[in-house]
């Protein structure tokens, strides 16, 4: 990810887990910009309102680092005029500089996850980071896990059917 939560590259895995970043336009992938605008990202995160306050607060501390950046202005005001959950938000004062923590996702094929995370920031560009997702093995979450990526591993096999 960039300084901006700019989805830079991503693996097979990550994208059986959240979306297919490769049909989301080049311009678009900002992990915060999905999170407040693309239904599914919404729906995925069991704790949304405290993952999107986590990243409106983390776009602040990005604004306060550079601030008249015009990339940075104009997701802000994109994001504002999409959600007015975030035009709220982005007037308050918290701020956050985590690097790991937990989220809980409801994925709509193996269901409920509890997944850890934890962000390396490359030396070379420090406004790049490694964002990398984990389960406690053993668990249900790291059952789900193995199961996205072993389906990922195969591009040509269809979705499975969270029906079925």
């Amino acid at each position: 990810m960039g300084r901006y939560a700019e989805i830079l590259a991503w693996n097979a895995p990550a994208a059986a887990l959240l979306t297919d970043f490769d049909r989301v336009p080049e311009k678009k992938r900002n992990y915060v910009r999905l999170l407040f605008t693309d239904p599914g990202f919404r729906k995925i995160y069991r704790d949304w309102r405290a993952i999107a306050r986590s990243c409106g607060a983390r776009l602040r501390v990005e604004a306060a680092k550079c601030p008249g950046d015009p990339e940075l202005a104009a997701l802000v005001g994109e994001l504002s005029v999409a959600d007015a959950d975030f035009r709220r938000w982005s007037a308050g004062r918290q701020v956050t500089g985590r690097r790991m923590g937990t989220k809980r996702l409801r994925h709509p094929v193996v269901g409920d996850l509890t997944l850890d995370w934890d962000s390396l920031i490359c030396t070379a560009d420090p406004a790049q980071q490694w964002v990398i997702w984990t389960a406690e093995p053993g668990s249900p979450s790291h059952d789900g896990l193995c199961f996205l990526a072993s389906w990922a591993a195969d591009p040509y096999e269809p979705v499975p059917d969270a029906t079925a």
